[in-house]
């Protein structure tokens, strides 16, 4: 990186002001310093101890690993097959800008390397330092060369360190049912996202004909986790084409969505036929007081007999009436 970092400070006061590189670490025109992981370029910034989980230990990238083969051959599906299934959902091109928030290990790392096409950025996040060096040394030591840039930082997916609209794309697979806030920490790689950009989020979850079966409850009482349902709550309420499927056995959901800053749009002044009548908008902007349901009887009565809607009648006489005024 250059001496102008691609990072941001993620203090409030700082209002996402861009960091600078020194020797040490990152620092801010405020005086906030981010150091790095000694002997690396790799900064730390401060991140929530109660989001602290087993991949904390020293020895996360065992336990991990470990993980990973229990899982793949206990649903009987390749790794490398799986993980490029996730990844065309990002529709990743060549030069493309990817976040990765929870990498771990960076097992999707070469994955995504291949999917831009040896030109673009990939920015791993995750909260474990001990899982960021074990990312570090893999991809050092055992992913093939490219001209693909590769950035990891020590940080919390629920505060990122980085402009609106930085990435092209963000992913996530695994975590996300132990962050402290799971509504934010989507809504940060939404921020984060370009506008038409793609989210995928994955990780534990049983599809709900499952969860009451012998199947469901094995895996349950297994890990806990597997009990966790789709956040989908915490889709931002612009998200577009959103999708929900499932993966490894139909126990792993898997949300994607493209990234919109702009609200859903209607047109709610198109009027109903019919008895009723009315707008959307009317409908619901327009209630008033209850009124005694036999004189509500015959107002809806005389209506139909004007052969009018209830809502143009009730406007008519309350016009009338104002003007009487």
């Amino acid at each position: 990186m250059s001496n102008n970092s691609v990072y941001c400070c993620i203090e409030p006061a700082c209002l996402k002001g861009r960091l600078a590189k020194g020797q040490e670490g990152l620092s801010c025109c405020n005086g906030h310093f981010i150091p790095f992981i000694p002997s690396t370029d790799v900064p730390v910034f401060n991140c929530d101890p109660k989001d602290s989980n087993e991949y904390t230990r020293l020895n996360a990238g065992e336990i991990h690993e470990n993980s990973l083969r229990w899982l793949f051959s206990t649903f009987g599906d390749d790794e490398v097959s799986f993980r490029e299934r996730l990844i065309t959902r990002l529709f990743l091109k060549k030069g493309s800008r990817v976040l990765v928030t929870g990498a771990g290990a960076g097992n999707d790392l070469p994955f995504l390397i291949r999917a831009l096409e040896g030109k673009g950025e990939i920015f791993a996040q995750d909260i474990a330092k001990e899982m960021i060096l074990v990312g570090i040394s893999r991809y050092k030591n055992d992913f093939p060369r490219s001209d693909v840039n590769v950035y990891f930082s020590v940080s919390d997916a629920t505060t990122l360190p980085f402009l609106d609209d930085f990435f092209d794309s963000a992913y996530h697979f695994g975590g996300i049912n132990l962050f402290s806030n799971i509504k934010r920490g989507i809504a940060e790689m939404n921020r984060v996202v370009k506008a038409e950009g793609r989210v995928v989020i994955g990780d534990e979850g049983l599809a709900p004909w499952l969860t009451r079966t012998e199947y469901g409850e094995m895996l349950v009482k297994n890990n806990p986790l597997y009990s966790c349902a789709p956040p989908l709550s915490a889709i931002p309420e612009t998200a577009r084409a959103v999708n929900l499927s499932w993966e490894l056995g139909n126990c792993y959901y898997i949300i994607e969505f493209q990234v919109s800053k702009t609200p859903l749009s209607i047109n709610i002044d198109i009027p109903h036929k019919g008895k009723r009548g009315g707008t959307l908008r009317t409908r619901y902007y327009g209630q008033l007081e209850g009124v005694d349901p036999n004189l509500r009887d015959r107002i809806y009565a005389e209506a139909e007999r004007q052969g009018v809607s209830r809502v143009n009648f009730l406007e008519s006489i309350l016009r009338a009436s104002l003007r009487g005024d």
